[in-house]
């Protein structure tokens, strides 16, 4: 007897990515096809998709009497899809033929959903598809489950792609100047770790030995208990590295040299690497969720020998972030196979992004203006700049002369180079205004109004003077301080002071319209007298208005 099967088989992507935080991402979608297979004709009810997100978080409370163990486990995210019948009815069977069926399915994912952790015994965030077809109660349903991870990675933003370089340096209890350089910030998840060190000690008989680097896992779980929220955080250590400092890494001052500081310096100087684990079992990505959040130290430690025959020790510590590369995404296993070829080519890739737009020095685009000489009037050169002139040149009616001017002294644009001072100098000079083109419907009329001259239409445009041009004095920017020294602009009227109160009385007053109509003559303005008048009454007025009060004051 042949059995019917159900399977998700080709969905887009195994894993759903999200680039950057939930305050940057956006929503996505999760795609596939579930496919059934039936070689004989069956009665279904339904079909339908699930997607299941599940959380669990657990641990045990230390500051009790006796250990309380504290675990909470849920679905935080349970959306069905019906795929057949589309309406969801199950109230009755439908027949479907034998043969080979899909539907197709997505689910929209917003963009603060928890990133899957995984790795961890007892605490995780997983996904899970799951196809069901009901076949009735006297028969046996079919089903079938996926794993889907859901990754947060960097964001798309090239800031947040950048290094980030972490540079640590000071000087130690007065023994030991250091510079320990970590190149950047970001990892992915399987690949490795290197800093750069720079140690100089400074005091004799003070001896480096080992370095150790260590990367450190914080853990901390959240969880609701008795009303109120409780916490529980750990540190643990998921890679290290240790050995002696290299023996080739000291920058040492031969003696035969007399001026030392100008060529050598008594440092050390080598780098480290730390790989990083292979497997989520091992070491996770960093997670900032509401219940679980892992953390990354990097420590790096200086062991001293002091020639009082004790060790001391120096530890540096900084903070990196590990996230897991769509490009390297974990097995099913929870393995990470690092293929090399492809980091190299994302590097590349970082690379680009990261100088773009280009830095100052690394401009493609600056061939027009190679070997333009500065004194003088620059204009782009070339062959861009030709057809960038042609483009952009107007017909012949509405051209002046009809670009008919002597233009053998434009010939370095042609070559490639800029104009100089004396050949637009010399143009300049010898430059015919006289208009003898064809007559066109957009030829204005020039008038001549200065001094006697009658006005014409025919004519040049302006009075070319022939007096002589430094080119090079127009086309030079003055200096910040001589801009400052250069005296200000004069008013156009000196002298100009306020009016006195008598003269501004003495002026006529401003017409006045009725409320009326706006067409009305003006009223007459008042005179000086009425206005001399009105004053002296408004004074006298107030004289009498003190003096009974000044001879009350005075009983």
């Amino acid at each position: 007897m042949h059995v019917a099967t159900t399977d998700i088989s080709r969905p887009e992507s195994p894993f759903v990515v999200f680039y950057g935080e939930s305050s940057e991402s956006h929503e996505t979608e999760l795609r596939g096809k579930l496919v059934l297979t039936n070689p004989e004709s069956i009665s279904v009810r339904s079909v339908r998709i699930t997607l299941t997100g599940t959380r669990k978080v657990s641990w045990h409370l230390t500051n009790t009497v006796s250990p309380q163990p504290i675990a909470h486990k849920t679905n935080f995210l349970v959306e069905n899809v019906n795929l057949f019948p589309v309406d969801g009815s199950k109230n009755k069977a439908h027949k479907i033929n034998a043969g080979h069926h899909e539907w197709d399915f997505a689910f929209k994912l917003p963009s603060n959903l928890d990133q899957s952790v995984e790795g961890l015994p007892t605490n995780w965030v997983v996904y899970n598809l799951k196809a069901s077809v009901d076949r009735g109660y006297m028969s046996k349903h079919l089903s079938a489950t996926s794993h889907i991870r859901v990754i947060r990675t960097l964001g798309r933003d090239l800031l947040e792609t950048m290094p980030m370089e972490q540079i640590n340096e000071d000087i130690w209890a007065n023994k030991l100047a250091y510079k320990i350089t970590v190149p950047q910030k970001n990892y992915i998840v399987g690949t490795h770790i290197k800093a750069d060190f720079v140690l100089i000690p400074l005091r004799k008989g003070v001896e480096i030995s080992t370095i150790k680097m260590e990367l450190i896992e914080s853990r901390q779980l959240f969880a609701d208990y008795a009303g109120r929220r409780i916490n529980h955080q750990a540190d643990v250590q998921v890679a290290v590295t240790e050995s002696d400092m290299p023996e080739n890494s000291a920058n040492l001052v031969p003696n035969e040299t007399d001026d030392a500081d100008q060529l050598f310096d008594e440092s050390h100087r080598f780098s480290m690497t730390l790989d990083l684990p292979k497997s989520l079992k091992n070491c996770r990505q960093s997670v900032d969720t509401d219940n679980i959040r892992l953390t990354h130290k990097l420590r790096l430690y200086v062991n001293l020998k002091n020639p009082e025959g004790h060790t001391s020790q120096l530890l540096v510590k900084n903070h990196v972030h590990l996230f897991i590369s769509p490009n390297l995404p974990p097995n099913e296993d929870q393995s990470v196979v690092v293929d090399h070829n492809i980091i190299n080519a994302q590097a590349m890739q970082d690379e680009v992004n990261q100088n773009a737009p280009p830095t100052y020095g690394l401009h493609q685009l600056d061939e027009l203006y190679n070997d333009i000489d500065p004194s003088g009037f620059m204009t782009p050169g070339g062959y861009h700049s030709i057809m960038n002139s042609g483009a952009n040149t107007p017909f012949y009616a509405h051209s002046r002369s009809g670009s008919a001017e002597d233009l053998a002294s434009l010939d370095a644009v042609a070559n490639g180079g800029g104009a100089s001072a004396a050949a637009l100098q010399h143009r300049l000079q010898n430059l015919n205004m006289s208009h003898n083109d064809r007559p066109s419907q957009f030829q204005p009329q020039r008038y001549h109004s200065s001094g006697d001259s009658t006005p014409q239409t025919n004519g040049d445009y302006f009075d070319i003077p022939t007096a002589e041009y430094d080119m090079d004095a127009l086309a030079r920017t003055p200096s910040y301080n001589t801009a400052v020294r250069t005296p200000g602009r004069a008013p156009l009227v000196a002298d100009v002071s306020l009016p006195s109160y008598e003269i501004a009385t003495s002026r006529p007053g401003s017409p006045s319209r009725s409320r009326g109509s706006r067409g009305t003559t003006p009223s007459p303005a008042q005179s000086l007298d009425t206005l001399t008048e009105e004053t002296n009454r408004n004074t006298a007025m107030n004289s009498r208005r003190q003096s009974p009060r000044t001879s009350d004051d005075g009983r």
